[in-house]
């Protein structure tokens, strides 16, 4: 522990039980960060049990996943946040049980639900930091009117695509809508690196990615330089930051595209919201 000012930081991290939501978790425990976190797995880590929570929650559940939320936040104010659950795109297309296409879902509906709950539930003057992993494959990233839950148009390369560049507008969305809030918000692009990420892949990319897995950046060398991003840096508000800590911009859109974006993606949390 560095000193009690750290240890009184707390520190929310979603899909913190395996790749880099796991080093993540150790990386912030290891600088005297009270850390909680989500996951769909169990986890345990001894010599932290005073600093460090696990709720396990399925973020295909929006009903479920704003329960455990709000029942986070009945016990914790956070200092920061990180948005690190996420999925490869399956194949085939995929339901959640909200009947939404999954990836757009988890990785990108299910976090703006978090981040609205957090941010609703918490005092306006407490600082609050909030990173979100994006991907170098938002470029590919076809339009912001559609949600995805039209199977006949599923793409599974494309709407993976979709679902970063979704996270990463999110984080300027964010910035925007809570500019009087004491609120910074970036998204984050971590590379190519080692993780569990390619869950609900086939079997042959399941072998493909073992073999290339030792070639790629350590998920533990991805976390050093987020946690000094998100707690070193000066940062632009809304902006998105590269593994060399560089900024990048987003392209702008349609304001029309984007805002009726916004009210379908609102219009789907909204009864989730506390």
């Amino acid at each position: 522990m560095e000193n009690s000012f750290i240890e009184n930081k707390k520190i929310l991290i979603t899909g913190g039980t395996s790749g880099l939501g796991l080093e993540l978790v150790k990386l912030f425990l290891n600088k005297g960060y009270y850390v909680v976190t989500t996951g769909r797995k169990s986890l345990t880590l001894q010599g932290f049990e005073e600093r460090f929570k696990l709720y396990n929650v399925d973020f295909s559940d929006l009903q479920l996943t704003a329960k455990t939320i709000k029942q986070i936040c009945e016990s914790h104010e956070f200092d920061f946040v990180i948005n690190n659950a996420g999925i490869l795109s399956p194949y085939r297309y995929t339901s959640t049980n909200d009947g939404l296409e999954y990836t757009y879902q988890v990785n990108f509906l299910a976090h703006l639900l978090i981040n609205e709950i957090i941010i609703i539930k918490q005092a306006d003057v407490k600082p609050l930091k909030i990173a979100a992993i994006t991907s170098p494959v938002y470029r590919l990233a076809r339009h912001v009117s559609k949600s995805h839950q039209n199977e006949s148009e599923y793409r599974h390369i494309m709407t993976y695509s979709d679902s970063k560049l979704y996270v990463a507008l999110m984080c300027r969305h964010l910035a925007a809508a809570y500019h009087e809030r004491n609120l910074k918000t970036f998204s984050f692009i971590p590379g190519i690196f080692g993780s569990g990420i390619y869950r609900m892949q086939g079997k042959t990319f399941h072998f493909l990615y073992r073999i290339a897995a030792p070639f790629m950046r350590r998920p533990s060398k991805i976390a050093i330089v987020l946690f000094e991003i998100l707690t070193g840096m000066e940062l632009t508000n809304g902006a998105v930051y590269s593994i060399r800590k560089k900024k990048k911009h987003l392209r702008k859109f349609k304001t029309s595209l984007t805002d009726a974006f916004w009210k379908e993606n609102y219009d789907l949390i909204a009864p989730f919201l506390p």
